[in-house]
């Protein structure tokens, strides 16, 4: 069932809101509400199916903590793995035999209309995957490629190397301040995508630079004249996770944008959810503590079953060959899944990737597809209708011009036959006379109703007089 016309359904009341007679007082509050049943089962395309959820005990809490806030589980598992992205470790990363260590920072984007639960299943990753590190950037918004190079920046005091010497001669180190990269771990979070999209409009912005740069873990920052303003983060020293918020209309400039690499760099998902229960099932709290995030870890390395890493590697060679095209949007299929499948096997409190594993990233970039394509087609659809709009006003437009036209062409003959009476009655009038004589809108076509009368040859023009023949 949808709600219309409300912003959200009414939450139950607390125990000492209501007198005795509180629920007859909350069947008034749902009596306002208009509630359209949907015996179809609307599902879009695009949801995570029943078989992903169904998969693991750990899949269905995250799905039961979100339909305990009345929220969408799509919306919360992938907030939920771009979060486990941002907190765990930078030293661990994924061995899927192609292209070296593979960061596993994980860029996500929600798509729903205003008051879907894009923001509230951003907010509800905190009570699901709560942070254990002190210094964890938690859901920062963002400004610019400088601003999330500055989130891992700080000043500390180093040695100099020399020594001060007291009058006791006891030596003192020599200390100064510096700046250099302090924080290992940022989560993102923009609300509105139109932001982003605005942002990276901006005359010398380098956010879409940057974006791209921190999906795949490479260095980011920049050198300036001034130590101030220099940002130096560098490649594999940073775990970073990104949520962006979008209504379908903000989501369609950046799909479009796929010439700079940026939408393949997300993986898509619905904010709605059809199967969230009309009673809200009891939460299962928070999920119960991830290895991975409670100590510092040398560097390591995620292991993948042969027959992915085989299927990656002939993917590689036949796209490098030239054998192999695939579509613009597709470009980084392989890694996404590779990123997905390691966060799975974390989530699960495992350090190496199942086939299980596999094909749960494959469920969840198969419907990433699907929203990426809904969205696609939308705007196909739009385009269609503004071509046929624009087509339908210029055919509006130019049937106006022909009617005037010859509206036009009725005015200046009818004018032309009072020229041939106005001159029959006294010949030798002038042309100032004539045009003095008809009404105030025909005054614009007396020169041409002359001239069409001297070649019709019902008159003859001297010296600026209508004359006639006698």
């Amino acid at each position: 069932m949808t709600y219309q016309n409300v912003a959200h359904a009414p939450d139950p009341p607390p125990d000492d809101m209501w007198g005795e007679d509180w629920q007859a007082d909350l069947a008034r509050e749902e009596a306002k509400l208009t509630v359209v049943p949907d015996p179809g089962g609307h599902r879009p395309a695009g949801l995570l199916p029943k078989e992903f959820w169904d998969a693991r005990e750990r899949l269905r809490h995250v799905r039961s903590y979100a339909h305990a806030a009345g929220c969408s589980g799509d919306v919360l598992m992938h907030s939920c793995l771009a979060r486990l992205s941002g907190l765990i470790p930078p030293s661990i990363a994924a061995d899927s035999g192609i292209g070296g260590r593979a960061s596993l920072n994980l860029f996500v984007a929600t798509v729903g209309g205003p008051g879907a639960g894009k923001s509230t299943g951003a907010s509800l990753n905190r009570g699901l995957l709560p942070s254990p590190l002190e210094d964890f950037r938690d859901g920062l918004p963002v400004g610019s490629g400088e601003g999330i190079a500055e989130a891992f920046m700080g000043t500390v005091e180093e040695e100099t190397g020399e020594v001060r010497r007291s009058k006791g001669g006891a030596e003192t180190p020599v200390m100064r301040r510096v700046r250099k990269q302090v924080r290992y771990n940022a989560y993102f979070y923009i609300d509105e995508g139109q932001i982003l999209a605005k942002l990276g409009e901006r005359s010398g912005s380098t956010l879409g630079e940057t974006l791209r740069r921190a999906a795949v873990g490479e260095t980011l920052g920049q050198t300036n004249a001034s130590e101030e303003r220099t940002r130096y983060v560098e490649a594999g020293s940073y775990s970073l996770g990104l949520l962006v918020g979008f209504q379908p209309s903000t989501a369609l400039p950046v799909l479009a944008d796929a010439g700079t690499g940026t939408p393949q760099r997300f993986v898509w998902g619905w904010a709605e959810d059809p199967s969230i229960p009309d009673e809200p099932p009891i939460s299962p709290g928070p999920l119960p503590k991830l290895d991975c995030l409670q100590s510092r870890w040398d560097p390591f390395e995620m292991t993948y079953p042969k027959r992915v890493k085989d299927l990656l590697w002939r993917e590689r060679v036949l796209r490098n060959r030239g054998e192999l095209q695939v579509p613009e949007l597709d470009g980084h299929a392989g890694l996404i899944k590779v990123k997905l499948s390691a966060l799975l096997a974390l989530l699960d409190d495992r350090y190496g990737v199942t086939e299980e594993d596999w094909q749960l990233a494959e469920a969840m970039w198969d419907a990433s597809c699907a929203v990426r394509d809904s969205l696609l087609a939308r705007a196909h659809r739009e385009a269609e209708a503004a071509k046929q709009q624009q087509e339908a006003a210029k055919l509006q437009a130019e049937l106006r011009a022909h009617q005037a036209k010859n509206d036009d062409d009725a005015t200046v003959q009818r004018l032309a036959i009072r020229a041939r009476e106005f001159a029959r009655k006294e010949s030798g009038r002038t042309f100032g006379a004539f045009r003095k004589s008809l009404a105030n809108r025909d005054r614009l076509y007396a020169e041409r109703a002359v001239d069409r009368a001297e070649a019709e040859g019902w008159i003859f023009v001297e010296e600026g007089r209508l004359c006639i023949e006698t």
